[in-house]
């Protein structure tokens, strides 16, 4: 039986639904402005942009009746108004909210439990960490080049410019030139490329272990910390918080969250994958210096006010803040990551409605991710149901033979994609996030479909932007039509320190971690390894003590066959494990076929697999 939170929740989900429906967007802004392309060409046209973007908005909004009256209301005494369960207290309770948002207020009948003792969700299959996967130089040149053109991309970047506007923001000297592009010091979205290179970079360090690139992203790091002190709030950013005044007022201004997310991830990152003892507390202060301005919106308006706010472009905000959550343990993150939830668009996909037509595509996978975050962290099977019927959504109505989707960076007509095949397709930032989406699925279910979904969109998606050898000259949007190139689609081909556009940031951190989706594992007294990528590459397996090397035969049109080989190698006897490869959907398992051979001496074991033979081996070390 459903509990009564859960029951109330639901209902909030069909309400928030309903209204999408019936509204058909799931927006405060016009349709055309949830486009990163079309902003950056108002912004483009000084004197005209801040006028034409007030005529959009004053065209579009029809705020309810309550928030016209809200807007006229003095603000509200004590804490939580009684629309989000307030009581008559000074202190703003996040306990009280969260149970509201769960609809646990007290006479709900659904406790009060704390958030902290939810029971996660899993057992997954574990990620395995980059610093133990090397990519083979040797091998198939495309995984390799595209590692080593990136490399050499971010050994390009100068920290100096890179903090430019940070620096100046926070009122310090700032030595050296701005880049220009989305990261000139006139764009609203400035920032969001570097919160991207803190991500890249620890991930790129992780997979090659490349000293110079160590010293840039600590460089980096080192100076947004000296930044985020010259402000004393926590408050970190390359734009003034005036933009998030506009932001929570609900007029026009270019996604201020969606720059933050990418600054908290990458701190994040380079916590995480980095070891950066620094970036832990500056993620911290950034989420309580933004928990107080969610706060005080509730405590003036309403809880629904700030759902209204969230109409704009926010990124991952509840990803990463699920995730802070999880080394924090912090309540408020936990609430704060329930707040970037966006009832009325996951609220659709809760109640399996098929209406992602016109909705801007990156703003909202992001948010899906979020919610697969919040199924692991509070082990809520609504938000597995969720990203399962997106996930089934986008695969069978949106997609294209390449994995990838969107149409000038929205979904577009269910099932009828031909008369949408243009330059202006496959936005990478899309496929970047639809990766994460399919991962996630494969860690929980060991599905081969999602597996199959993931090299289809690497392949394409993710390889082909970058141009050749050429480092930082990479693509926005993939163009499906036919006979269409990518030099003459509206953006082209990009340029290395005058682009900087949300697919350069997203680009950077895909080369980054090309070996981050190879091998999965499992933990136990029998250690088992899922192999669901070919990719020549080396796997230090510590959990079962083994190494195992990855190789492919180069392909030819006239082979019909891919071969794999595995070598499987331990300098120790006695423990088993279990390795499993994938059989992909493209191959036949009855006409596949393998051999393995040991030698006794090396305690070595190769599997060569012919026309990718796929199945489960037993290992002895």
């Amino acid at each position: 039986m459903a509990s009564p939170w859960r029951a109330a929740w639901a209902a909030v989900m069909v309400m928030a639904a309903a209204a999408a429906v019936s509204a058909k967007e799931c927006t405060n802004i016009p349709t055309q402005l949830s486009s990163h392309t079309v902003r950056a060409r108002l912004q483009a046209s000084p004197g005209a942009a801040e006028w034409r973007l007030r005529e959009l908005f004053h065209d579009h909004l029809n705020p309810t009746d309550e928030a016209a009256w809200m807007d006229l209301m003095p603000p509200p005494r004590g804490g939580l108004p009684a629309a989000a369960g307030g009581h008559d207290h000074e202190e703003f309770d996040w306990a009280v909210l969260y149970r509201s948002l769960k609809g646990q207020l007290p006479g709900g009948g659904g406790g009060g439990a704390s958030p902290a003792s939810a029971a996660a969700a899993g057992p997954f299959l574990e990620e395995v960490s980059l610093h133990d996967v090397r990519l083979d130089p040797d091998g198939d040149a495309a995984y390799g080049r595209a590692q080593r053109t990136n490399l050499e991309y971010l050994l390009l970047l100068d920290p100096d410019r890179l903090v430019w506007s940070f620096r100046t923001q926070a009122g310090l000297p700032a030595p050296g030139e701005p880049y220009g592009g989305w990261e000139g010091p006139d764009v609203e979205l400035r920032g969001h490329f570097v919160g991207h290179y803190l991500s890249a970079a620890a991930k790129m360090w992780a997979s090659t272990g490349n000293a110079t690139l160590a010293g840039r992203m600590s460089a980096v790091v080192g100076a947004l910390r000296e930044c985020q002190r010259a402000a004393g709030t926590g408050y970190l950013s390359a734009f003034p918080a005036e933009f998030f005044d506009r932001f929570e007022a609900v007029r026009p201004v270019w996604a201020p969250y969606y720059t933050v997310h990418k600054i908290m991830q990458g701190l994040l990152d380079q916590h995480v994958v980095a070891g950066d003892g620094r970036a832990l507390g500056m993620v911290a202060a950034m989420a309580d210096y933004f928990a107080g301005r969610v706060r005080n919106v509730i405590r003036r308006y309403s809880v629904e006010r700030h759902w209204a706010s969230l109409n704009e472009e926010t990124g991952g905000m509840n990803d990463v803040l699920y995730q802070l959550y999880t080394i924090t343990n912090d309540q408020r993150h936990l609430v704060l990551a329930h707040l970037f939830d966006k009832p009325c668009f996951l609220g659709l996909l809760a109640v399996q409605a098929d209406s992602l037509s016109d909705f801007h595509a990156n703003t909202h996978i992001p948010v899906v991710v979020g919610g697969q975050m919040r199924y692991e962290v509070t082990g809520d099977p609504l938000y597995k149901e969720i990203a399962t019927f997106f996930m089934d959504t986008v695969n069978s109505s949106h997609a294209y033979a390449t994995g990838g989707t969107s149409v000038s960076e929205f979904w577009s007509d269910p099932k009828r994609l031909a008369g949408a095949l243009t330059t202006e397709t496959e936005e990478s930032c899309t496929t970047y996030n639809m990766l994460k989406v399919s991962r996630h699925l494969f860690r929980w279910t060991k599905e081969i479909a999602y597996a199959d979904y993931y090299e289809r969109a690497l392949i394409n998606g993710v390889l082909s932007i970058q141009r050749g050898r050429d480092p930082g000259v990479m693509i926005y949007m993939l163009p499906q039509g036919p006979g269409r190139s990518k030099a003459r689609s509206y953006h082209g081909w990009g340029t290395q320190f005058n682009s900087f556009w949300c697919c350069y940031g997203t680009g950077i951190e895909s080369f980054s971690k090309l070996g981050d989706s190879i091998y999965f594992e499992e933990k136990g007294e029998r250690p088992a390894l899922y192999i669901i990528q070919f990719i020549p590459s080396t796997f230090n397996w510590r959990t079962a003590g083994l190494t195992v090397i990855q190789k492919l035969e180069p392909l030819s049109s006239s082979d019909q066959y891919l071969q794999v080989s595995l070598s499987v190698s331990a300098k120790t006897n006695g423990q088993f494990a279990t390795l499993n490869v994938r059989i992909p959907s493209w191959t036949s398992s009855s006409g596949a076929k393998g051999r393995s051979s040991q030698s006794a001496s090396s305690g070595i074991v190769v599997i060569a697999c012919h026309y990718s033979y796929l199945s489960t081996y037993g290992l002895k070390r």
